[in-house]
Parts: structure tokens; sequence; C-alpha cells
């Protein structure tokens, strides 16, 4: 399989109240390459602490909509409003895309969206995609 070139290691960072899919996408980083980091928060809140003081800034941030306690664009428009990560492009990466979610979170400041594929190889070959975007 083909690796992506990259000058430096890419951090990739997802919210996603659902641990399957947490797993999915963690095991199709590091399919693509093992110098991807990738880091998760179960909902909307736990993402806005874990993220206004990182450490680390997060190259992508893959935001799943459908959430308990913080909805998905909810989250985004807080993400847009914390300084440490407003610049990061947020990926919306739900089970659904429709014409209307796609408006609403572009103008609300999402860089893309992809409907969580039911295999993992279209997801992998989305994210060679994104991550060939950075370098």
């Amino acid at each position: 399989m083909e690796k992506v070139p990259h000058k430096k290691d890419i951090y990739c960072f997802l919210i996603d109240d659902d641990e399957d899919d947490r797993k999915i996408f963690e095991m199709a980083v590091n399919k693509i390459s093992a110098q991807i980091k990738f880091g998760y928060a179960k909902s909307g809140p736990d993402a806005i602490e874990q993220l206004k003081d990182c450490k680390r800034v997060p190259d992508f941030i893959f935001l799943d909509l459908n959430m308990p306690i913080m909805s998905g664009n909810d989250c985004l428009i807080e993400l847009k409003k914390t300084a440490s990560v407003a610049e990061v492009p947020v990926i919306i990466y739900s089970t659904t895309i429709t014409e209307k979610i796609v408006y609403d979170t572009l103008h609300d400041g999402a860089f893309d969206h992809i409907e969580k594929p039911s295999k993992i190889e279209k997801l992998e070959q989305y994210l060679k995609r994104i991550f060939q975007l950075r370098d």
C-alpha cells in the first residue's frame, strides 16, 4: 500500500461519541502511516476542554454531527471561537450528509465533509487525499 509522504508528523483529532467509529477511524489512520498522530474526544464539551489549551494544535479536526450533550453543529461553532484551533480545518464526519448540512456547516466554518463510509478503504482513500493537502 502506498504511504502518504509528509514533511513532519500529522496530528488529526476526532470528535465522536461512538467508540466503534473512533476505533475504525484510528485503524484507517494507522494503515496510512504510523507517523500520523491521533487524538480524540468523546463529546463536544470534552473536545473544547482538550483543545482550548492544547500543547499541540491538530492539523485536522474531524467532527461527528450526531452526538448527545452538544451537537456537532454547536461544537463546530465553539471550535471556531476557540483561539487555539480557530484556524484548524474542521471536516464534518457523519453518517448523513445532506445539502442543508453542507450549507449550514460551511457557513459555520467547516472545511469539508465526508459521510462515514461502509468500508474502511474508502475512509483511507479520503484521508490520504486530505493529509496530502497539508504538505
